[in-house]
C-alpha cells in the first residue's frame, strides 16, 4: 500500500482546492520551510496526486517506504500495533506531512497511517526527490547515513509522544526533540590528555535548546590535537544535519596533510559549498585550536570568541571576523600561532555577544585559574549567547586550555 492504489491525475487538485492552494499545502510543511517559491515548484512537479478512501491505510507498519505524503485534504491517524490491536499516535489535517524517512533510507515503516475520512495527498517518490537533490552527492550520502543511524531514536521518540495532535506546534517540536537527539550523538564521550596542557570541553544543551552548538576533536596528520567548536549560524529542525556535515569534513580532512590550519579551514568551507542543499544546508561557524609544545594555532570562521587570557591577566582577542563556512564559497581563510606559557589560558567559545572577550577576561581575573574544568564551569555559567536574556535555554559549547608546563 506504498503508494495508495486509488490515485487522480497529478494536475487534477481535489474539488475544493486550486493548485496554488496546494502550493501553500507544501510551504506549511516543516521540512520545506524555508525554501523558496522555485524550490517548491520543483517538489510539486515531482509530485504525484493521490486519494484515498476514508478507512483505508496509506501504508502499514513494517512496510518498506518508497513514498513520502503531504496532506491536501482530510486527515490521518498514524497508529502503531500494540498486543490488544493498536495505538493512536497523532492525527493529522491539511499542511502536515508523514513518511518522511522513506526519502533517505529503505527502514520499515514505525506506524500505519489511516485515513479518517476521504483524503487527498501528495505523493514523492524516493528516486524522484533524489534525482531533484541532484543524486549521489556528498550531502545525500550523509543525509542517507544519519538517517539510517537515527532511525531507531525517531521510533522510541515518536512511541514516546503517545498522543494525538491536530496542531502543528506538537509536530514541530517532535522535529524540535529529533534535532536535539541527533546533536548528542555528535559529541564526544571523552576529552583527550595532552602533555602539558590541561583541557576540559563540553556543550552547554538545555532540555528545550535549539541543538545549534558542538565541539569535537580529532588529530592531524602532524600528530597535533585539535580542538573544535561549532555553531550553525540559523537555528531550525536542520541546525544539527548542518553540524554533523561540518564534522564530517573536519575529520575526514584531518586525515590529509595542510600547510596550516586556514588551508584546512578553506578546503572544510569549499567542501561544504560542494554539497550544498537549498532549504538543508547553511553556514557553520567554527574556532579550531590545534596544540604543539608551547603553543597553538587557531583559525575562526564566523564570529566565534576566541580568547587568550595570560597568567598576569592579560587579555587577547583572537577573533578576525572572517564569515563563516560555507557563506562564500571563494574565502581563503588564515590561521595564526599563539605562543602559550605557563598558566596561560585559551578559550573558544560559540558565544556571539558583543562583549564576550570582556566576560571571558572578567571570569578569569576573578578567581585563579585553579584548572581548566572550573574555569569552563566558570565561563559557561557566566556567557550568555547574543540575544539571550537571563536563564533563557540557549546552547553553548566551549573547550578551556590551560598550558601546565614550561615550553621545552
Amino acid at each position: 500500500m506504498d503508494p495508495p492504489t486509488t490515485s487522480v491525475v497529478p494536475d487534477s487538485p481535489p474539488p475544493t482546492l486550486t493548485r496554488e492552494q496546494i502550493s501553500l499545502r507544501l510551504r506549511e510543511v516543516a521540512l520545506f520551510q524555508g525554501l523558496g517559491q522555485d524550490d517548491l515548484g520543483e517538489i510539486l512537479r515531482i509530485s504525484e496526486a493521490v486519494r484515498v478512501d476514508a478507512g483505508e491505510y496509506v501504508f502499514e507498519e513494517g512496510e518498506r517506504g518508497d513514498h513520502f505524503f503531504v496532506i491536501v485534504h482530510g486527515r490521518i491517524e498514524l497508529r502503531k500495533a500494540t498486543g490488544h490491536g493498536f495505538k493512536k499516535l497523532a492525527v493529522l489535517k491539511a499542511g502536515q506531512a508523514f513518511g518522511e524517512m522513506a526519502l533517505l533510507n529503505q527502514t520499515p515503516r514505525s506506524a500505519s497511517a489511516y485515513a479518517l475520512q476521504d483524503t487527498y495527498l501528495l505523493s514523492v517518490s524516493r528516486a524522484a526527490f533524489s534525482l531533484m537533490l541532484g543524486g549521489d552527492t556528498l550531502s545525500v550520502r550523509l543525509l542517507k547515513n544519519l538517517s539510517k543511524a537515527l532511525w531507531a531514536t525517531s521510533v522510541r521518540l515518536a512511541a514516546q509522544q503517545g498522543r494525538a495532535s491536530t496542531d502543528n506546534d506538537t509536530g514541530h517540536e517532535t522535529l524540535a526533540e529529533f534535532n536535539r537527539l541527533l546533536r548528542a550523538r555528535l559529541l564526544p564521550r571523552v576529552t583527550p590528555r595532552v602533555s602539558g596542557y590541561d583541557i576540559a570541553a563540553s556543550t552547554l544543551a538545555p532540555r528545550q535548546g535549539s541543538g545549534s552548538t558542538s565541539w569535537d576533536w580529532f588529530v592531524l596528520t602532524d600528530g597535533r590535537p585539535a580542538f573544535a567548536v561549532m555553531k550553525a549560524v540559523k537555528n531550525d529542525i536542520f541546525s544539527a544535519q548542518r553540524l554533523a556535515a561540518a564534522r564530517m569534513l573536519l575529520r575526514s580532512l584531518a586525515a590529509e596533510p595542510h600547510a596550516s590550519l586556514g588551508e584546512f579551514a578553506t578546503k572544510v568551507s569549499r567542501g561544504l559549498r560542494a554539497g550544498w542543499i537549498e532549504g538543508l544546508s547553511g553556514p557553520v561557524m567554527l574556532g579550531v585550536l590545534a596544540l604543539a609544545d608551547g603553543a597553538a594555532e587557531w583559525v575562526e570562521a564566523g564570529p566565534i570568541t576566541g580568547v587568550v587570557v595570560r597568567w598576569d591577566g592579560d587579555a587577547e582577542d583572537l577573533n578576525r571576523h572572517a564569515p563563516p563556512l560555507g557563506d562564500d564559497g571563494d574565502r581563503a581563510y588564515e590561521s595564526e600561532v599563539v605562543v602559550l606559557a605557563k598558566d596561560d589560558c585559551i578559550v573558544a567559545l560559540t558565544d556571539t555577544h558583543l562583549d564576550a572577550l570582556g566576560s571571558v577576561a572578567s571570569v578569569l581575573a576573578e578567581e585563579e585559574v585553579v584548572d581548566s574544568r572550573e574555569t569552563l564551569s566558570r565561563v559557561l555559567g557566566r556567557t550568555r549567547p547574543h540575544g539571550s536574556v537571563g536563564a533563557e535555554a540557549a546552547d553553548l559549547s566551549a573547550v578551556v586550555i590551560v598550558r601546565t608546563a614550561p615550553s621545552l
